[in-house]
């Protein structure tokens, strides 16, 4: 992964001197890796772009190749955006013949649009860490999965971040990125 991302031959590293933030290695349905878990495993191995590289460590330190649409984040992007962005997509693209991926991405969809917005609660990250839970698993085609992943996985490495959404309004709604950038060493 280092390789890939900072090796001229292939991505060239991050624009204008800028750290490494998070990737997303697979697609949008894939979870979101923090910058110490892209180019090393939670065992401290290197982290190849592999199946099983990737997957190491399970949800909770790894994620997946998926699609191999590969998004590096430097450290001036905002996660909770991202997130947001992900969730309105599949919330456009759910067929809606399911429950939980119907209701849940809408649900989803409108408490990180609070979030980013400037109108959350600190109870919305778990409010969204369960509707995930319930969608993952309970629905007939992967697109719930799909949806939910990236959710959950954003929350548990960014959590602080999501929290800077509300405690920070004034500063969220003024896009002063920095200031979370400051608080949290990335």
């Amino acid at each position: 992964m280092e390789e890939f991302i900072y090796s001229d031959a292939w991505c060239g590293g991050i624009k204008r001197g800028k750290r490494l933030k998070a990737c997303v290695p697979g697609g949008s349905s894939v979870p979101i890796l923090p910058h110490y878990l892209v180019t090393k495993t939670a065992a401290g191995e290197d982290r190849l772009m592999t199946y099983e590289s990737l997957a190491d460590g399970g949800f909770a330190t790894g994620s997946m190749l998926g699609s191999g649409g590969f998004i590096v984040y430097d450290e001036d992007q905002c996660i909770v955006r991202n997130t947001w962005n992900f969730t309105r997509f599949y919330h456009h693209e759910s067929c809606g013949q399911c429950s939980p991926c119907r209701e849940g991405t809408g649900w989803m969809e409108k408490v990180l649009w609070r979030l980013e917005n400037g109108q959350g609660k600190l109870s919305d990250m778990d409010l969204l860490v369960d509707v995930a839970k319930k969608i993952e698993g309970n629905t007939i085609c992967p697109l719930g999965d799909a949806a939910a992943w990236p959710v959950a996985s954003a929350i548990r490495h960014f959590r602080e971040e999501f929290e800077w959404h509300v405690t920070e309004r004034e500063a969220c709604m003024q896009g002063n990125y920095g200031l979370v950038r400051e608080k949290m060493a990335v």
